[in-house]
């Protein structure tokens, strides 16, 4: 399964979503107004669309839930937008996580692309697609899952047109460890 994850689009999509071939939209918040929410959701169209509100989403914080929890393709999500950071995990998110069994967590607010495993569960932070984040590049991440429990992240920088972070991961007694 090929999942398209963005975050902190804040209004703006300088990507054509509808001609990417992916099986799935997750937007880790700080989306922008309703209709931009609108347009996402016409432009994932019958793919699965998980969405959070992030904190500068103050209308759409009455319509999308603060973190969701999915099993996809046979994998536990969790999906945030303030998460804090692998090793400083906000508790409320830390006791989510845990009664989930989430095997993969994906976050934003940061504006900062990220994809590491930590203590056997792998953390994606797409970095910001609306406007340059920290890093001084707009971003989006690809999550590929396999049968095997293998997961491959690529993050994309938009403006480069390159894959700037390419991390494979596998399960391994229920863990993951990169590979």
């Amino acid at each position: 399964m090929k999942i398209l994850v963005v975050s902190d689009t804040h209004g703006e999509m300088p990507v054509d979503i509808k001609s990417m071939d992916f099986d799935a939209v997750m937007h880790a918040g700080d989306i922008g107004d309703a209709a931009f929410f609108g347009a996402l959701e016409a432009a994932a169209g019958e793919k699965n669309l998980y969405a959070v509100f992030g904190n500068t989403d103050f209308v759409l914080s009455a319509y999308l839930p603060e973190s969701v929890s999915a099993n996809i393709s046979g994998m536990n999500f969790f999906l945030v937008h303030n998460l804090t950071a692998p090793h400083r995990i906000i508790p409320a998110n830390e006791s989510a996580i845990n009664s989930s069994n989430a095997e993969i967590i994906v976050f934003g607010h940061t504006h900062t692309p990220l994809a590491e495993e930590r203590s056997g569960r792998i953390f994606i932070n797409p970095g910001s697609l609306g406007k340059v984040g920290l890093t001084g590049r707009r971003s989006f991440a690809v999550i590929e899952t396999g049968d095997s429990g293998s997961v491959e992240v690529q993050i994309y920088d938009i403006d480069a047109k390159e894959v700037f972070i390419s991390k494979k991961f596998n399960k391994i007694s229920d863990l993951f460890k990169e590979i």
